[in-house]
């Protein structure tokens, strides 16, 4: 280099060939017109490009973002219809819940009044029965446990046994209420009656599964119901059988004649048919009726002498007859071991006794095979 001016090196030469500003020409389509240039420096177009890209970014960015709102507000209609059904079956399966719990309460204290009716004791196996209840659904496999369903212990099913065996001294041969009915009542209807539902480990039911789960626990609650007022039903029936069963003795002493054909007392010659059992005893000795009914007769009849005759239902009659005094009217209702009358010897009789006599559906019967030994 000349005049003094220092040498540029290579790298500084291309730098200072780089272009720090963009020419735009202009050429007019006509002849004679003046090209116009435009100088527009590198920067400008530089900050205008990135301008450019930063708005194309924000309108991509809110253009996904509307797309995707549009997708979410259609997702959350379906979601509302889900939870607006979900929402209704809830609503059902709570009225299910309530209404089988009130069906469970009402088997308990049925089961409870089953149980005084026949004598056997309630309070312990009830608290157990409802503890069995309340705890089941804090163990490790939920399940639902009723009264008798399963047979779980301490429940209906259990009791049934004992409540039969309580009735058996009142079952008869000719009663219409038998044992085996009632242990038929009170059987279970249907196998596999203990129902488990999920744990929270397992996986998860729907609510159409776990309503189907509950309307058939439901149905059974219902079924075993139905089992409980049959059998409540058939103990009403035996205990007012039992009550209205002439099988307590009127009297304790000697039996002098039995049930059926006989020497005549007046006559050794001929032979009758005795219709009841006599019983000797002390003159004056309280005659008691043989259980409860309702005196339809209380007078003087010839042979008989004074007689009471009790009518005590379910065909039953009861006799009582020669007594010395009647303690009785027409039309009074009596209980078993009540005094009607004191023993005497009136009417055909050959010494104080009482004649006593059953009939079952107008047929005399032998009393010794009601009488309790």
């Amino acid at each position: 280099m000349s005049n003094g001016e220092p040498r540029l090196t290579m790298k500084q030469v291309d730098e200072k060939k780089k272009a720090t500003h963009l020419t735009m020409m202009v050429i007019p389509h006509c002849h004679g017109a003046k090209t116009k240039n435009y100088c527009i420096p590198m920067w400008l177009i530089k900050s205008f490009l990135g301008i450019s890209i930063a708005c194309i970014l924000v309108v991509s960015y809110f253009v996904m973002g509307f797309f995707n709102l549009k997708y979410i507000a259609v997702e959350n209609v379906e979601l509302k219809k889900v939870n607006t059904a979900q929402e209704k079956e809830i609503f059902e399966l709570k009225d299910l819940a309530g209404d089988m719990r009130g069906k469970l309460e009402d088997l308990i204290k049925l089961d409870q009044v089953v149980r005084e009716k026949v004598g056997l004791a309630k309070a312990a196996q009830g608290d157990k029965a409802s503890r069995t209840i309340e705890n089941s659904r804090t163990s490790d496999r939920y399940q639902f446990m009723t009264m008798g369903l399963g047979g779980a212990p301490g429940t209906v099913q259990e009791n049934t046994i004992a409540m039969t065996s309580a009735l058996v001294p009142f079952i008869q041969e000719d009663m219409s209420v038998t044992a085996a009915e009632i242990e038929d009542a009170a059987a279970p209807q249907t196998e596999g009656l203990v129902l488990e539902l999920p744990s929270p480990e397992d996986e998860i039911d729907t609510l159409e599964e776990l309503k189907e789960q509950l309307s058939k626990m439901d149905e059974l609650l219902t079924q075993q119901a139905n089992a409980i007022n049959k059998l409540n039903t058939d103990v009403d029936k035996q205990i007012a059988l039992e009550k209205a069963l002439p099988n307590a003795w009127p009297v304790q002493g000697r039996i002098t004649s039995g049930f059926g054909w006989r020497k005549n007392p007046y006559s050794s010659k001929s032979r009758e048919f005795h219709e009841g059992i006599d019983i000797a005893t002390t003159y004056g000795t309280p005659i008691r009726a043989a259980a409860y009914g309702i005196v339809t007769f209380s007078g003087y009849k010839a042979g008989w002498g004074r007689e009471v005759i009790i009518s005590h239902g379910y065909g039953y009659v009861s006799q009582y007859a020669h007594n010395s005094q009647l303690l009785v009217n027409k039309g009074d209702k009596v209980e078993r071991g009540q005094i009607i009358a004191r023993l005497g010897s009136t009417g055909r009789s050959t010494g104080p006794h009482l004649h006593f006599g059953v009939a079952k559906d107008g047929k005399w019967i032998n009393p010794l095979s009601l009488l309790k030994r």
